[in-house]
């Protein structure tokens, strides 16, 4: 006869994922913030990175570097985060637009 409970505590794997807790402090971070995140995809050389760093600068866009080596480019709309995309179509991106917080008027 075993403890279930004490198996089940000494079988769980560990949880270390760096992508949630990144994930989680974007959120936290920057929600006020219209944000397009890049990524390198498989196979693309890390240059492509720095050139998006780059670009960015040189057209004013606030950034930031991310732990994960991504990219965080704030304060973006839809229709910039898409054309700043199309010239950088070997990278992931993901856009999230911001989230304020809800005013109540009592």
């Amino acid at each position: 006869m075993y403890d279930c409970l004490e198996y089940e505590l000494v079988n769980r794997p560990a949880v270390t994922s760096s992508i949630q807790s990144t994930r989680f402090q974007l959120h936290l971070n920057w929600r006020d913030h219209h944000r397009l995140q890049l990524k390198l995809a498989p196979g693309t050389a890390p240059h492509r990175l720095n050139l998006a760093y780059a670009a960015a600068l040189s057209m004013g866009i606030a950034t930031h570097n991310l732990p994960d080596g991504s990219l965080l480019l704030l304060d973006l709309n839809l229709n910039e985060a898409l054309i700043f995309q199309s010239r950088f179509t070997d990278l992931l991106a993901h856009y999230e637009p911001a989230r304020h917080a809800a005013k109540y008027i009592i």
